[in-house]
């Protein structure tokens, strides 16, 4: 179990990511009482970090913003996309498998999805999704160590790489930041995790890439992978897909799910 602070630390990084967090949905994650995430709250919030509601927590808008309510409502709808998103993708999983699974909101969102689920194996480089997955009867779970990155709490690099490439899995649960639907391809905004996603990838005979609608609206600029893999590659979305890029995403013979 992860100590006061270093669970604290992740608790506002799945905020800051998500732009809230419920009390319920804390408690799942870290495996601790109401209690315990309610003084984590008001410490965060004394620090200036957070604002607490009655039913959990959100992460304060910028005073320069603009629009910051519709941005705020974009932002709450795609948690719902992303926890919709989630619970498909775990319908994806079954008893006894072996996987990958890369850290990120909505790849610790589908974790709390697949935590009934038994006898796994899991490889992971965060150790959120460790603790998730520790409820589960008979999980073998591995952590691959590395170097800490202080905004996302995923650890990355040679050792992380090297664990990796050690094992053969049956799927990798993979989150993007973009997607590039013209060229054909998937990016993330950091270069250390764009390595740690690809070695998941080469490792696993399944790929199930998880990410909501808007990230074929952005841009990044560290290549994870294109639609072209020497194997089963899966994209799992929300329904907010336009028909358009979803043909389009088709005709590059990619199959896509799309969900409410």
């Amino acid at each position: 179990m992860l100590n006061c602070e270093n669970r604290r630390k992740e608790i506002l990084t799945i905020i800051e990511e998500n732009k809230h967090a419920s009390i319920e949905k804390l408690c799942s994650i870290f495996t601790v009482n109401e209690q315990v995430i309610y003084r984590d709250l008001i410490y965060l919030e004394k620090i200036n970090k957070i604002k607490r509601t009655s039913k959990g927590a959100i992460y304060p808008e910028s005073k320069t913003k603009k629009n910051a309510l519709k941005l705020k409502q974009r932002e709450t709808t795609f948690f719902k996309e992303k926890e919709a998103i989630g619970k498909f993708a775990s319908t994806l999983i079954n008893d006894g498998e072996s996987l990958m699974i890369d850290g990120g909101s909505t790849t610790i969102v589908f974790t709390t999805n697949i935590v009934h689920k038994n006898r796994m194996m899991v490889i992971t480089n965060t150790s959120t999704i460790g603790s998730i997955l520790k409820k589960g009867k008979r999980n073998r779970i591995i952590l691959t160590g590395g170097q800490l990155l202080k905004n996302t709490y995923t650890t990355v690099g040679d050792l992380a790489e090297s664990v990796i490439s050690q094992y053969r899995v049956n799927k990798a649960v993979i989150s993007v930041c973009s997607i590039n639907i013209d060229e054909g391809s998937f990016y993330t905004n950091i270069e250390e995790e764009a390595k740690i996603k690809q070695a998941m990838i080469k490792s696993a005979n399944e790929v199930i890439i998880i990410a909501d609608s808007s990230k074929t609206e952005k841009e990044n600029v560290n290549f994870v992978c294109d639609f072209t893999l020497n194997k089963k590659l899966t994209l799992i979305t929300d329904n907010k897909l336009s028909k358009e890029k979803k043909a389009a995403l088709e005709a590059k013979k990619i199959t896509v799910i799309t969900v409410e």
